[in-house]
């Protein structure tokens, strides 16, 4: 490994940086037993797969299969199921992702496992040799495998990125820029799983015999035709095919402009102070994702989810809503407001399975025009015990500082009525206290 003092030319290309198999990493990072095992991770109330490991890819488990119809198939291949545990994937993302932001330049956040950094030979000689310090970097730190697609563009070191995930012999490490046979490696990446293709345009790309990124990369030497059938954003996917950098990185992530919490009941409710409980801690939660971002919102909304197999001529859907005066980002007066909403929409003796709260009408929390005769005025006092609270959240665990209409948050074995159900739930190692990994004594 050479640093080098500052030097020219320079050049500055994009590294596309992806977990492999995410979930299941992060599962063997505490567990190393699981190593070499095939793993598959369920969704909320361990309904259906969500993710695997190239073990259980192999073995033919197939995305989305339903754990009650394949339980058998699972025992039989010795599969390893773990529910999903958000806060430990979510933590290790953060870490990642703040590694990334310590050894390279802009970082843009593509997703939990993705992320996109400039690289530079400012920093190394060689970008290949900096891309291999970037994953041994990430694994040494936090147990992680990762792969590494550079290239002169976004789109190029996403392709560098697949080409090398799957193919063994680039060890997780692929530098296009500058190299000597790129075409040759467009020829047999599949047009459709260019980034930014969708099945549109792959079908009507199709039909006019573009099948590779080759063939899609040669189509720039008639611009016409290009924007004529995949418009501006489609001309801006061949350019960086040739190299072109037209997607630059983006630091700042943009503010959602809607958010929405909902989880299936861990069994059907009958009882509204039960759903309202349930929507309460969906509020809640909402709410702490909104102050977040630094904004507010002035619509919530509530609907209720029944089991629509109980009468399939009747609605199993309901939704109710409101609008305030004055955006805010109160969990009190949100929960208020959401289960009143709750009350509205329930009905006497119907089972409801789901349950989901929506926060829209997001703005700036700096950007509120005020009314001082509102009597729901989101004030300063309000908003420093809201941040106060997510601190205590964020330092402590979750629901370490909760509001009682969301109920006494018991221990697993004293379950909430309407909490998710988790079998196969692994240890929050990174985020719970009582669930930090300790050395085992004789």
């Amino acid at each position: 490994m050479s640093f080098l003092t500052m030097k020219t030319p320079e050049t500055t290309a994009y590294a596309m940086i992806d977990c492999n198999n995410f979930y299941a990493s992060c599962e063997r990072a505490f567990d190393p037993v699981l190593i070499g095992k095939p793993i598959a991770i369920l969704s909320n109330n361990d309904g259906c797969v969500i993710a695997r490991s190239e073990e259980a890819k192999q073995a033919g488990v197939p995305m989305g299969a339903p754990e009650f119809k394949y339980r058998r198939f699972f025992k039989e291949h010795q599969i390893v199921l773990r529910s999903s545990n958000y806060p430990l994937y979510g933590d290790m993302s953060n870490r990642v992702m703040d590694i990334l932001r310590d050894i390279t330049h802009n970082v843009e956040v593509y997703s939990i496992d993705e992320a996109f950094a400039e690289v530079s030979t400012n920093i190394f000689d060689d970008l290949s040799e900096y891309a291999r310090f970037i994953k041994n970097t990430i694994f040494r730190w936090t147990g992680l495998p990762v792969s590494v697609g550079v290239a002169t563009s976004k789109t190029l070191a996403k392709v560098a990125n697949q080409i090398c995930k799957r193919n063994p012999i680039y060890d997780g490490v692929l530098n296009l820029v500058n190299h000597p046979d790129i075409d040759s490696l467009l020829k047999d990446f599949p047009v459709q799983k260019i980034w930014g293709i969708g099945n549109a345009h792959t079908v009507r790309l199709n039909r006019y015999n573009i099948n590779t990124a080759l063939d899609l990369k040669r189509t720039l030497g008639n611009k016409k035709w290009v924007r004529k059938h995949m418009a501006v954003t489609g001309l801006r996917t061949v350019l960086e095919l040739n190299g072109i950098s037209c997607i630059h990185i983006s630091e700042v992530k943009d503010a959602r402009k809607g958010i929405v919490t909902s989880r299936m009941f861990g069994k059907p409710l009958y009882d509204l102070g039960d759903i309202q409980e349930a929507v309460a801690t969906f509020v809640s939660r909402a709410a702490e994702k909104l102050r977040a971002q630094h904004s507010v919102a002035s619509v919530i909304s509530v609907t209720l989810i029944a089991d629509k197999y109980e009468n399939l001529k009747s609605r199993y859907k309901f939704n109710k809503g409101y609008a305030l005066k004055v955006p805010t980002a109160h969990t009190p007066l949100l929960i208020q407001f959401g289960k009143a909403l709750a009350a509205r929409a329930y009905t006497h003796n119907t089972k409801y399975k789901k349950a989901a709260v929506m926060l829209t009408g997001i703005v700036p929390g700096n950007e509120v025009q005020m009314d001082l005769f509102d009597p729901h005025l989101y004030t300063q006092q309000q908003s420093r015990l809201m941040n106060c609270i997510d601190h205590i959240n964020s330092r402590y665990g979750r629901n370490k500082a909760a509001f009682a209409a969301t109920g006494l948050h018991k221990e697993e074995d004293h379950r909430n009525d309407w909490t998710m159900n988790q079998n196969h739930l692994s240890k929050r190692y990174t985020t719970r206290w009582d669930e930090l990994m300790v050395a085992k004594t004789k």
